[in-house]
């Protein structure tokens, strides 16, 4: 490592941690105010409910002492804490090392929707997502198995998780496969096809377990066509470029998201599809900006970034938790 790499991986830990415990303690403080989920689920004692795929979650959102309620605290931590890293590690990636633009990125990106909602509504899915981050940063540094040992954690705290696990033993298996195909045009074939294996399979597997009488309905604003056109987009292009999708672990990730995700969509389930398209909507942007030069991926993430932030102002989901 160079000196400039070494200070910011020195300094951006440090901000990291810092910024952190800041972060908690105002979400814990109620200075952005609950969500309706809060109230409902999380605002209680020491829980132990649920199965295998929820339990966890709830004991750790609901973690109290004394009869002070701290996993609020815990869970905004540990989200802010991993969004970090991963940001971090993009950077790093990159090769930027601005711990100005840095910090400003960063701060600007855990009050957005996926974070802000997910720290004192959606708690469990706010945990999973902490793990699911972790293991997005070890992906891209094409750490396989210790990013399958974290998302399988999410597992348990989210039955979300179970679905981003199924995506990372899938690119496991067909990373395994192209290693014994030596030419490059098969591969783009190859990976095409197998994302719509993995998108008939995921359907198929819903269809028979998922209740598809009740009702779905996205919360407050309808992002199903936003999303669908990111997801459709991203599968045109990736496919086009299939080279990206042996150069890190991420690109190949969101690429079969990009399908498994409108399985969600095609038999209606919209809040599911909503729910999963906005834990993977910081990944998204962070990936996308890989495209740009290391300059005009600074200004990248500003701007998506802050268009993001106003689109979560605008929405009103400051104003909702309170």
């Amino acid at each position: 490592m160079t000196i400039r790499e070494n200070n910011f991986n020195l300094y951006s830990k440090i901000l990291i941690v810092i910024t952190s415990f800041v972060f908690a303690y105002f979400i814990g403080s109620g200075f952005y105010g609950y969500g309706n989920d809060f109230y409902a689920l999380y605002h209680k004692q020491n829980l132990a409910w649920g199965g295998i795929f929820d339990k966890l979650g709830y004991i750790i959102s609901t973690i109290s002492y004394n009869n002070n309620h701290y996993g609020v605290h815990v869970v905004s931590f540990f989200l802010s804490l991993s969004f970090g890293l991963l940001l971090k590690n993009f950077f790093q990636y990159k090769r930027k090392f601005s711990i100005i633009f840095f910090i400003l990125i960063y701060l600007i990106s855990i009050h957005t929707w996926p974070i802000i909602m997910s720290t004192s509504n959606a708690m469990r899915q706010g945990i999973s997502m902490s793990f699911i981050f972790i293991s997005i940063a070890y992906l891209l540094k094409n750490q396989n198995i210790k990013s399958l040992i974290f998302i399988t954690f999410s597992v348990f705290t989210h039955k979300s998780g179970i679905f981003f696990l199924f995506i990372m033993i899938n690119l496991i298996i067909i990373k395994s496969c192209l290693n014994y195909i030596n030419e490059s045009r098969p591969k783009a074939v190859i990976y095409f096809f197998y994302g719509l294996f993995t998108f008939l399979i995921s359907t198929l597997f819903l269809t028979n377990n998922i209740n598809l009488d009740d009702t779905h309905r996205i919360i407050r604003g309808d992002y199903r066509i936003p999303f669908f056109l990111l997801n459709f987009i991203f599968i045109i292009f990736y496919t086009y470029r299939y080279d990206l999708l042996s150069s890190n672990g991420v690109n190949l990730y969101l690429y079969l998201f990009s399908f498994l995700a409108p399985s969600l969509l095609l038999l209606e389930l919209n809040w599911q599809y909503e729910r999963l398209c906005m834990m993977m909507t910081i990944p998204y942007i962070l990936v996308i900006s890989l495209l740009f030069t290391k300059k005009s991926s600074y200004f990248f993430l500003i701007i998506f970034f802050s268009l993001l932030l106003i689109m979560t102002i605008e929405n009103g989901m400051y104003d909702s938790l309170y």
